[in-house]
């Protein structure tokens, strides 16, 4: 069985992961920062793809209080690779990560070989029975904006939360999904089950496919 799979995003008001430089610190409020370690705390596994790694160098750790980790089990860092180089010095690898790859590659961490047809990208639905055989039961998918269009348009995220912060972009930088949306029968059914303020930023919970 797959693991349950949370996507977890932090945007602006107008749907902007990052500007068109790469900078996003920070979009969101340090309250929803810190609510969103306490989200990473109750799950077994974190997944990002390898841009990101290229891009911010995340530890993808739980970092509530800040002056110290100890007592806290981490989640498991996953990442999904395509057939470009990792950075052999990215901090992740020094945490024994789950590489989900098309093919065999030489990373630190537990590679996972899942190939899609093509064989130049990972079968995702094959890639997620595999954690699930791994035993992780909840993963957290953060990123970035290609890996959440990925896992959408293949049905596989079962719920999300979005935190907006209190900015506008006023244009197009790294929107939440890359690529057009052509028509309003395209979009997919939600159904919001949550709604918080976090100092200035907003937290939205919400079920996929359950409009």
């Amino acid at each position: 069985m797959r693991p349950t799979v949370m996507m977890k995003v932090a945007m602006t008001l107008d749907g902007q992961l990052a500007a068109a430089d790469g900078t996003s610190q920070w979009i969101s409020s340090p309250e929803a920062r810190r609510d969103a370690h306490r989200l990473r705390a109750g799950v077994d596994a974190v997944m990002v793809g390898a841009g990101t790694v290229r891009a911010d160098d995340p530890r993808l750790t739980v970092r509530i209080d800040t002056s110290s980790e100890n007592g806290i089990e981490q989640p498991i860092p996953v990442v999904v690779a395509g057939r470009g180089e990792l950075p052999q010095d990215a901090r992740l690898f020094g945490r024994d990560p789950i590489v989900l790859a098309p093919c065999p590659i030489d990373v630190r961490g537990r590679v996972v070989v899942v190939p899609d047809c093509s064989g130049n990208r990972v079968d995702l639905v094959a890639g997620l029975a595999r954690l699930g055989e791994m035993g992780i039961q909840q993963l957290m998918l953060e990123g970035g904006a290609v890996l959440f269009r990925s896992f959408m348009e293949s049905g596989l995220v079962d719920h999300g939360v979005l935190y907006y912060g209190p900015m506008l972009a006023g244009g197009v930088g790294a929107p939440l999904f890359p690529g057009m949306w052509n028509t309003l029968a395209d979009a997919l059914p939600v159904r919001i089950t949550a709604l918080r303020r976090l100092g200035e930023s907003i937290r939205v919970d919400i079920e996929i496919g359950k409009g």
